[in-house]
């Protein structure tokens, strides 16, 4: 289960809110791997224990055991008893294994590394570009289901070595 640690900084009481800077969230996914947020100010309600508004957002999530994704994101809406990031802003993730995804918004479940967005998308990886008007990410980004408008563009010459072998049966003689 996700643990849930917050150093609230400075904090102060707004308009029936509690107002903390620069706050610092940690914890762990289901499978124990530890991420981290960060905000440049949080905003509680205090009568919705537990979910916290964020601006400014940077988070370090885990992809998989070598990889990690870095979002980041203009305003957004952490549930701790839900784990997940409701991101109703821009927002750029870039992964450790060079992935590099434009959305307008998502919703991100922590816990099962799972992301959807139903406005469009724009993803680079080695020299891949896809661009669609939905995006569902699952199993910590094994899974990518693009809908609507799909669009994709490969440079070969960009691609890395690795998917350049091979060539199956259409391979030149």
């Amino acid at each position: 289960s996700s643990t849930l640690n917050v150093d609230s900084g400075a904090a102060a009481f707004a308009e029936g809110k509690l107002q903390m800077a620069n706050p610092k969230l940690a914890g762990f996914t289901m499978d124990s791997r530890p991420y981290s947020m960060t905000a440049t100010r949080a905003l509680q309600d205090l009568d919705k224990e537990g979910v916290v508004e964020l601006e400014q957002i940077v988070a370090n999530l885990p992809v998989d055991a070598e990889n990690w994704a870095s979002i980041d994101a203009l305003h957004g809406v952490y549930d701790n008893g839900t784990n997940t990031l409701d991101v109703n802003s821009a927002m750029t993730v870039r992964t450790t294994n060079g992935l590099l995804a434009k959305l307008q918004s998502a919703f991100l479940n922590i816990n099962d590394g799972a992301l959807k967005t139903t406005d469009p998308v724009d993803i680079t990886l080695d020299g891949t570009n896809i661009t669609a008007d939905t995006m569902t990410i699952l199993e910590n980004g094994k899974v990518l289901i693009f809908d609507k408008r799909v669009r994709m563009n490969i440079q070969p010459g960009k691609m890395t070595a690795g998917n350049e072998t091979g060539g199956g049966k259409n391979a030149a003689n």
